[in-house]
């Protein structure tokens, strides 16, 4: 199923980097999902979904939206590769705020661990600590 919700967007000055705030209960809600038994660490950033990540975006438009809120679309399903565990986020508004900011639609940061879709959120990893 795919669900609906919204966040908000905030921007940062060096290193440049725009993410999403998303309510923290989606991300506990489906952490509460992952069985006990998997040593799951935490992200070292609240739950967000990375918009702007390692990349150098047309300044022109910097801070456009700054603090506005975004609809986007999250998956149900919790998936998983050997490191990472997150939710597929689906979002046309933020592929056009990336275009706008002279980039591609998605970049390696943004996409989903396994590439297959453009956002996603973390909801954490198995590295060793």
């Amino acid at each position: 199923m795919i669900f609906d919700s919204i966040g908000r967007l905030i921007y940062f000055n060096n290193p440049y980097k725009l993410i999403v705030e998303i309510d923290s209960e989606i991300s506990r809600y489906y952490l509460s999902l992952i069985p006990k038994y998997i040593q799951l660490n935490k992200p070292k950033f609240a739950p967000h979904i990375s918009v702007v990540r390692k990349e150098m975006p047309n300044l022109l438009y910097w801070g456009k939206y700054e603090n506005q809120f975004i609809d986007f679309q999250y998956e149900n399903i919790i998936y998983n590769d050997e490191l990472y565990y997150w939710l597929n986020i689906y979002s046309p508004k933020l592929e056009e705020i990336r275009l706008e900011l002279g980039l591609t639609n998605a970049s390696g940061i943004t996409r989903a661990p396994n590439g297959r879709h453009r956002f996603h959120t973390t909801l954490g990893n198995v590295k060793y600590n």
